[in-house]
């Protein structure tokens, strides 16, 4: 285990949460802490945005009718939504339709959508730049194409109107999800139409921004997310808030709807069938609907509405998510992936994984292997040809920043497309083509070291820590998002001693919990430190065979050890007890050697 504080800062505990925020790249921290509107940017710095106004006025004025496409993410759901319930609200009977794929893994104007004859202008939220000849098409069936995306653009595309934070060269914020940049074009019809209608969709915007892992460091980002927060009207967002109240403990931010809501949209949408991913999106533009329901052990059904449904479908849907997805990472066989040699893991689950399932297995092997982790997928394309298509994702506090430039330059893949470091990949299928593109990785990141380095806020004595000051960690859990990561602190030589008589201050009890006996909890002045997952785990492993040592044999032992850990506050029952999550240990050597009974 290694572990340093970040760069050039202090070990000062007298302003923790400046100093938090300080080592995450706030370096003005009471801006940050006091967000205005001054931090927002004009609409009108977005390329096209104006034309694409009048384009959407060309088309509502003559009712003509209209489609907006619905991308399979949760950013591409509430962007659609706030798309669809912003036309609905200008005229409720406006001739307006939504298009939502059949594939689970597809996005923009892939071959499973389908646009009728009778539309003539298509809206596209959260997709579409680079669909340069699907754009195409449809311009030569006179459908006009507007797109409000925040990709990355890979192609040129004459054939659509696009409002797109990343090419825009005057809108600085490119950390706006799709939904964002949805927002800021509801905002230029409001003043074209002199509505005011806009922000009545910031609950939609906030939770697209939160689940498409916009960088909350973001001044803009962070404003208009906190603002939708502090604002939630969605009535299906609302029972998704009241199905996780408990386990969020009534806290609505950024990091528990990052960690409790996020996964139950994302289940559904993923892993759902096509009928239930359409409920879930007239449960976001609320169109109620009642249904009948038998709930287990009753005999007669009873009425169930349309947002406790979708709530109660996603919640099944991501229980079985998950049960496929720990499945699918034991039944992958790594040997030769894990080898120090391979920079990158990089295989063909065709066999072991199901589509929906290949991104977030990605994410997981990355993040367990500290590796860049590429799943692929054997595909049948739209000419009979077989070919590999999957996900990649990049490490966490990655030495490379964009992933994807880096599959762009090996030339080993037919296309890299997406964010920088969670993107879509392709291949040829023929039985050297992955071994070609790990060799060409490998090349590339020769020199590169991911090493597993625990970055801490504070390196600290036990003595040291109070409750006071964990109480202070605890308030910054209202910053955590993605770029704003948890606390964490190294707690150096903590002591432990076994004894029969327990009372006696320095003398500390340990104790063994858990189902399977293999979570160590103890108290050091007045601090609970809980290590999770100590047995065949290293050192954690030796800490639980000394817990194990007979208390009456025992007397004079001790060990010495460090601990990397989240500071955190426990409130259970209205009891608030101040702990230490341990994330990983070391021992250190003991002026008495410990003998294991």
């Amino acid at each position: 285990m290694q572990y340093r504080l970040y760069e050039n800062r202090s070990n000062d505990t007298s302003s923790v949460i400046k100093v938090l925020l300080k080592n995450r790249g706030i370096c003005d921290a009471d801006r940050y802490m006091n967000l205005s509107e001054n931090c927002l940017c004009a609409y009108s710095n977005l390329d096209n945005i104006l034309t694409a106004v009048e384009l959407f006025d060309e088309h509502f004025i003559h009712k003509d009718k209209i489609a907006v496409l619905v991308d399979t993410d949760p950013d591409g759901y509430c962007s659609a939504a706030m798309l669809y319930n912003y036309i609905k609200q200008m005229d409720k009977n406006y001739p307006l339709i939504y298009i939502i794929h059949g594939n689970p893994k597809s996005h923009g104007l892939s071959e499973d959508v389908v646009v009728p004859d009778d539309i003539s202008f298509l809206i596209i939220p959260d997709a579409g730049t680079n669909d340069t000849e699907k754009c195409k098409e449809l311009k030569n069936r006179n459908i006009d194409v507007l797109i409000l995306d925040h990709h990355e653009k890979e192609d040129e595309n004459p054939y659509a109107v696009i409002v797109n934070n990343q090419i825009s060269q005057n809108y600085s914020n490119k950390a706006l999800s799709g939904a964002g940049i949805v927002y800021k074009f509801l905002q230029a019809l409001d003043e074209y139409y002199w509505n005011d209608y806009a922000d009545n969709y910031l609950d939609l915007c906030a939770v697209a921004n939160i689940s498409d892992v916009m960088d909350m460091r973001s001044y803009e980002t962070k404003y208009l997310v906190e603002k939708g927060l502090h604002n939630i009207k969605n009535k299906c967002l609302k029972a998704f808030l009241d199905k996780q109240s408990y386990v969020m403990q009534n806290n609505v931010n950024i990091h528990n709807i990052q960690w409790y809501v996020t996964p139950l949209l994302n289940g559904l949408i993923r892993t759902g069938t096509f009928e239930e991913k359409k409920l879930l999106f007239k449960a976001l533009t609320e169109n109620y609907e009642e249904f009948d329901y038998i709930k287990r052990g009753e005999a007669f059904p009873d009425k169930e509405d349309i947002y406790t449904k979708v709530v109660r479908l996603a919640s099944n849907t991501k229980s079985k998510q998950d049960r496929l997805r720990k499945k699918a990472v034991s039944q992958i066989n790594l040997s030769e992936n894990i080898n120090p040699d391979n920079k990158v893991i990089l295989l063909d689950v065709t066999e072991t994984l199901d589509e929906s399932l290949t991104g977030l297995t990605a994410s997981t092997l990355a993040q367990q292997y500290n590796k860049p982790c590429f799943l692929v997928r054997k595909y049948t394309d739209s000419s009979g040809k077989t070919v590999y298509r999957g996900s990649a994702r990049n490490v966490k506090h990655s030495p490379i920043s964009s992933l994807k430039n880096i599959a762009q330059h090996s030339q080993a893949f037919t296309f890299a497309k997406g964010h920088a470091n969670a993107f879509g990949v392709g291949l040829t299928a023929n039985e050297h083509s992955i071994e070609k593109a790990k060799g060409s990785l490998n090349s590339i990141l020769k020199d590169v070291v991911f090493d597993s380095v625990y970055y801490v806020d504070y390196i600290l004595y036990p003595e040291n820590i109070d409750a006071g000051l964990i109480r202070e960690f605890d308030n910054f859990n209202n910053f955590i998002g993605e770029g704003i990561d948890e606390p964490m602190i190294a707690i150096e030589n903590i002591e432990l001693k076994l004894t029969a008589v327990s009372n006696t201050d320095n003398l500390i009890p340990i104790k063994i919990i858990g189902k399977a006996s293999d979570t160590i909890k103890f108290e050091k002045n007045g601090i609970e430190y809980i290590i999770f997952d100590c047995r065949d785990n290293g050192d954690k492993n030796k800490l639980l065979d000394f817990a194990n040592t007979s208390f009456d044999n025992a007397s004079g032992n001790k060990i010495r050890f460090t601990v990397v850990g989240t500071p955190k506050i426990n409130r259970y029952n209205g009891i608030a007890t101040p702990q230490i999550l341990v994330k990983d240990m070391k021992l250190e050597p003991s002026e008495t050697e410990v003998s294991y009974v």
